[in-house]
């Protein structure tokens, strides 16, 4: 369901970097990782980011929590933004959602709020959809 005042954006994406560095801690088990990704979008949401993920994985499931800045536009609205968001997957069932740090826009960006929600197509295609509203100060 989508929130009265938001306005709702959609776009694909491709990862162009995956920098992985494994650590571990006494205890974990499976395997722990920090990530830097860069990604391109394109569609409704268009432009460049790139993310910090901490990530943990094991034969039965996985999870990230990651920071993530963009650059670009959404909708007719250009600026950058900061997007707070994690994931859990087991088997071939996963959730992923986040949310747009408030006072992170910048630009056009400026005012923004609201959802991130991060999907992958089952032909492997990565989609981000925004859930978002503008401050009306802002606007």
């Amino acid at each position: 369901m989508i929130e009265t005042g938001t306005t709702t954006y959609s776009g694909e994406f491709e990862i162009t970097a995956w920098d992985a560095e494994p650590y571990s801690e006494p205890g974990s088990t499976g395997e722990l990782s920090r990530v830097r990704a860069a990604k391109v979008f394109e569609g409704e949401i268009s432009g460049t980011s790139t993310a910090e993920l901490l990530m943990a994985g094991n034969d039965v499931g996985a999870g990230y929590v990651a920071s993530e800045q963009f650059v670009g536009t959404v909708g007719d609205r250009t600026g950058s933004m900061t997007v707070q968001h994690w994931g859990v997957a087991e088997g071939a069932d996963a959730a992923s959602s986040g949310h747009i740090i408030p006072g992170s826009g910048t630009e056009g960006l400026r005012g923004i709020s609201g959802k991130a929600i991060y999907s992958q197509d089952p032909d492997g295609q990565h989609r981000l959809e925004l859930r978002v509203a503008f401050a009306e100060d802002e606007a």
